[in-house]
């Protein structure tokens, strides 16, 4: 099984963000790692901003990927101070992977529900069964985080599928 692309989806946050590497094959989709980078709610934002960026350079240099891939924020009405801490999680994700030369892209929760489910309204439950299907995963992995974040590196994937000529190298 030849490696064609990587992905990297990314549930982004302040004091837990989602991380997953996707690799596609000539044969589907392969889950390489999962997890969370957790970080401490007593650090300022910007110190947590900043640890950020360091865990995503690093795992930008393990794991070199073709794209990354991010949740866009969500702004509820009177939800607006959470998306503005969040949206600004994105913007380090965004420079990370530009500072690393990949190119970066973000979808609403709602189009990577729709892609994996048909329902942009689908629960966690139904999306995390879809995820595992596609990946065939024997078990996910226990961070909801995480598994947001295999939904927006599969989305991706799907979105915007690998030319025939590509798919088909020996």
């Amino acid at each position: 099984m030849e490696s064609v692309r990587t992905v990297i989806g990314i549930d982004p946050g302040t004091q837990r963000v989602g991380y997953a590497i996707i690799v596609e094959t000539t044969e589907g989709w392969q889950a390489v790692d999962s997890g969370v980078f957790q970080f401490p709610s007593r650090l300022p934002v910007a110190q947590r901003l900043a640890l950020l960026f360091d865990e995503l350079t690093a795992l930008l240099n393990e794991y070199p990927p073709d794209c990354v891939v991010v949740e866009e924020p969500y702004v509820r009405p009177f939800g607006m101070k959470s998306a503005l801490v969040v949206a600004q999680s994105v913007g380090v994700v965004k420079l990370a992977a530009v500072r690393a030369g990949v190119p970066v892209v973000s979808y609403p929760y709602t189009q990577a529900k729709r892609t994996l489910t048909g329902s942009g309204s689908a629960t966690k439950t139904v999306l995390a069964a879809a995820i595992q299907q596609f990946l065939k995963l024997p078990q996910l992995p226990p961070w909801q985080d995480a598994i947001d974040a295999m939904a927006f590196a599969l989305c991706h994937c799907l979105l915007s599928p690998l030319p025939k000529e590509v798919k088909t190298i020996p």
